[in-house]
């Protein structure tokens, strides 16, 4: 598969996912706060062989760096959940 469109996937699922969970477990974000954690997440993905693990722990790292919350449940769900609608996503690509 294509990197670029992976990297694609990552950040705008990752950016539309993470709010919305974010707003169920009532978490205080800033959009601007999501949408760099999406991005540096799309952006890691490019390192070779580990990119997904990589994106992965750059974005609940950014998530944790830029909103100060829980870590658990509010940051790791929301993460876990984005990546688990990746994969149906990234299998019809």
């Amino acid at each position: 598969m294509n990197p670029i469109t992976v990297a694609a996937v990552y950040t705008i699922v990752g950016a539309i996912v993470v709010p919305i969970v974010f707003e169920f477990f009532k978490t205080q974000y800033r959009l601007l706060d999501v949408v760099l954690a999406a991005v540096a997440a799309g952006a890691a993905s490019f390192i070779p062989n580990v990119g997904g693990p990589a994106s992965l722990a750059v974005m609940v790292g950014v998530l944790y760096w830029r909103t100060r919350e829980d870590l658990f449940p509010d940051i790791l769900v929301a993460v876990g959940a984005a990546r688990l609608i990746m994969v149906p996503i990234l299998l019809a690509l």
